[in-house]
């Protein structure tokens, strides 16, 4: 390098110093494209490593980078904090939709973009890169365990039938003794939900980068939080997550000092504020008159710490739950404008005109609901086909491995008339510290949940309040129970019908019973007529011949109390393995196989599969040939053979009622429960029965044209059933809003019960003012179906 003395001379001429110099060319405009400047800005960094490196300069030189970096970091955690990132929840104006919308993933990918440095700072520190490498080593084998994990997880889920929620609440809160059979099937269950959460868990050690990014996200919102108080995002969701977990104040205030969560009064605040937001919910939804209303009873033993002599035997609660959803698939306010009219037809009208009352019918009128239509190619009823489909899909998915091939390419039932698929919010109601068991406390149970959903008496509505409350002495509500609750308030509305106004007679008010407690009795029939009797269980070829086959060590509790769950699973797979002996004794007739195996060798095709199955339901189930064989002389008969058609009928129609509840084929419930009407009443069920015809009567003959009104399906112009949407697609409600995913309402609402008493309840039991709490903060800020 040549001498630099020329440049002084030149420098002390100009009388500049080298400092001087340097701003001057760094900071007028003139001087941006000189060479020099240019030169200078593109080599800064070697400029600034001398700096630091000169021992006269290093400290300040190191001190000044300091000063630097940090005003950047901030000026970056300051830009977080701010209310335009987002970050600020106001506890006072929480809202569901701030719950529902809330993504870590999303909070992450929001911070790297407005602070970079920061986030790239962090990565340093948890040693990113080393991470990154080591998953981007096993990226493909990281996405392949998430997917099978993924399906494990769906798989094992939905497993979780819509069976038993009520033996479920009253095993885990000790109301009745757990058999021995049943806590070790419950601990294989336990043990198989263990593994799939460890099984997970391994999974997430895959994926190190996601949780890199989890742990920068924590970080930063620490430290956001210390930046301002406002911004407070994570730490309110996790206090709220902290809260409907019930852990402990001492806890939560603890990691509130800590930065993770907030106070409990901020929790309380926010709770407080989803609390209001479901209260005007329910008020929109019940004003608008487009609501329909679910409740049902549910006790709680309220075990006092310190128990006195006036209440030493008073700790049982009697409480009621209830639900609102809103009425979807076009119904109008004119379709629910026919209280009136309905009035006029009611036997409970004294006053009724004999030409508006409805015509008496038995109930061989009600198999002439759903015709069956005309299809040239085949002579199958809508029974048969079905009973072909099951023993279709009972081979190809539980016979030789050779059938499985022609699972996926079997088709599902045809639909009578499907409700289309629309995903139903559900709206929890708060908790009423009201008796349902007796007709007054149902009718203060149904004027409790109106009152929640806005509507009150319109004769005792005040001129300053005529606006909120809506009038319906037009209109009615539909109410969906149990059988037991639709007779108390079928009492109630028999008792009031003397009454003046429409209100008071309770005429406003459509019961429709739930679909759920119908199935428990379907199944209660089965018990009934193929176990209980101590002569049915003597032959060989019984079911509960079965039952010590599939369930040796559970026989006795089979013989007394089974519960619907046990008959449920015990339909489920006894009647597989008697379709698939059906196929084999088949096979053997028609074609000298000696057994499936055998039969599978013979690779025969789908369609040859089909052909066999329409035979079989005719072979093996019972029809009307089977009055021909009961007639035969008693030397001629086989008791066994007949009892196993009869099995295989009764199997198979509880099988389509299942299938037509989750796949919402409302035609097909109601040719179903038609079957179940006589069945139900041979066995001593003579309400369910009674109950079951006067609905169906209601439904299709003495609703007025507001409630019929004729629908065409899609699928086929040319057959157009009468549909009476209103009342006939709203039995059933779909929370998902997914294919095969439909429930009974009576089943939401003891989904509803499980939440409430179960996995919420032991927060508030041992409170002495735990019905206070019930009745006026806990119905409202838990809302599970959400």
């Amino acid at each position: 390098m040549p001498p630099l003395d020329v440049v002084f001379e030149a420098l002390d001429r100009c009388q500049i110093s080298l400092v001087q110099f340097i701003t001057t060319l760094l900071t007028r405009q003139e001087y941006e494209d000189n060479q020099f400047v240019v030169n200078l800005l593109e080599h800064s960094n070697e400029v600034l490593d001398a700096f630091l490196h000169h021992p006269a300069s290093r400290d300040r030189s190191t001190q000044w980078s300091f000063d630097v970096v940090e005003n950047t970091y901030l000026q970056e955690l300051c830009c977080l904090a701010s209310e335009d990132s987002g970050s600020h929840f106001r506890a006072s104006s929480t809202s569901t939709e701030q719950l529902e919308n809330f993504s870590l993933t999303a909070m992450a990918q929001e911070m790297e973009a407005r602070a970079p440095r920061w986030w790239g700072l962090l990565g340093t520190l948890l040693d990113d890169r080393r991470t990154a490498d080591s998953a981007g080593q096993t990226d493909g084998v990281g996405d392949e365990s998430i997917d099978n994990e993924q399906a494990a997880d769906h798989e094992y889920w939905d497993e979780v039938d819509e069976v038993d929620l009520e033996g479920l609440i009253n095993g885990l809160t000790g109301e009745w003794t757990m058999h021995p059979e049943t806590l070790t099937s419950r601990r294989e269950k336990r043990r198989s939900a263990v593994k799939l959460m460890v099984r997970v868990l391994y999974t997430c050690k895959t994926t190190r980068k996601m949780n890199t990014n989890q742990r920068k996200t924590i970080i930063t919102s620490i430290l956001m939080n210390s930046w301002n108080q406002k911004s407070n995002a994570l730490q309110s969701l996790l206090g709220l997550f902290l809260q409907s977990a019930h852990t402990p104040y001492k806890i939560i205030d603890t990691l509130a000092r800590l930065g993770i969560s907030v106070s409990t009064d901020t929790i309380s605040m926010a709770v407080q504020s989803l609390s209001k937001e479901s209260h005007n919910s329910l008020q929109r939804l019940g004003r608008s008159l487009l609501a329909s209303y679910a409740y049902d009873n549910f006790d709680v033993d309220l075990k006092t710490l310190a128990p006195t002599v006036e209440k030493s035997n008073d700790s049982l609660k009697h409480l009621t739950s209830g639900l609102l959803f809103p009425l979807v698939h076009g119904v109008t306010l004119n379709d629910l404008k026919c209280s009136e009219e309905l009035w006029r037809k009611s036997a409970l009208n004294l006053q009724a005109d004999e030409p508006h009352t409805p015509p008496k019918l038995a109930w061989w009128d009600l198999l002439k609901l759903h015709p069956e239509r005309v299809d040239p190619n085949s002579k199958l009823s809508h029974h048969d086909r079905f009973n072909s489909w099951v023993f279709l899909v009972d081979l190809c998915t539980n016979g030789p491995e050779y059938f499985h091939q022609f699972r996926p390419m079997i088709q599902d039932p045809h639909p009578i008339e499907q409700i289309p698929t629309v995903k139903t919010p559900i709206y929890a109601a708060r908790a009423m510290d009201i008796n349902n068991s007796t007709v007054s406390g149902n009718i203060q149970a149904v004027m409790d949940l109106l009152a929640q959903g806005g509507i009150a008496d319109p004769t005792a509505v005040s001129e300053e309040n005529e606006d909120d409350s809506p009038d319906i002495s037009e209109y009615v509500i539909l109410v969906h129970s149990d059988l037991g609750t639709g007779e108390r308030l079928q009492a109630a509305q028999l008792r009031r019908s003397i009454e003046c106004t429409p209100w008071n007679r309770l005429q406003h008010i459509i019961f429709i019973p739930g679909l759920f407690h119908l199935k428990m009795a379907c199944a209660d029939a089965l018990w009934r007529c193929f176990i209980s009797p101590a002569a049915a269980r003597e032959d060989e070829t019984s079911l509960m011949h079965d039952v010590a086959q599939l369930r040796p060590k559970e026989t006795g509790i089979y013989t007394t109390k089974p519960g619907f769950r046990r008959i449920h699973e015990l339909v489920g797979h006894a009647g597989i393995c008697r379709r698939l002996d059906c196929w084999r004794a088949h096979t053997a007739k028609n074609g000298g196989f000696r057994s499936l195996e055998d039969f599978a060798s013979s690779k025969p095709v789908l369609e040859d599969l089909q052909t066999m199955a329409n035979d079989i339901c005719h072979t093996y189930v019972a029809n009307h040939q089977l009055d021909r064989m009961r007639r035969k002389p008693e030397g001629e008969r086989d008791l066994q053979f007949e009892n196993a058609l009869l099995l295989n009928k009764y199997f198979l129609l509880y099988e389509e009622l299942s299938y037509g509840m989750n796949s919402s084929d409302i035609a097909r419930i109601e040719t179903c429960i038609v079957s179940w009407i006589p069945i139900l009443k041979a066995i001593g069920k003579h309400k369910y029965a009674s109950h079951m015809t006067n609905f169906l009567f209601n439904v299709h003959f003495v609703y007025p044209p507001g409630l019929q009104l004729v629908v065409w399906p899609l699928y086929d112009t040319k057959y157009s059933p009468t549909d009476r949407r209103a009342v006939r697609y709203h039995i059933l409600i779909n929370p998902t809003g997914r294919p095969m995913k439909w429930r009974a309402v009576d089943w939401c609402v003891e989904l509803n019960n499980l939440f409430t008493k179960v996995l919420h309840w032991h927060a508030v039991k041992y409170d002495l003012q735990c019905t206070k709490i019930i009745g006026e903060k806990w119905g409202e800020e838990l809302k599970p179906l959400r």
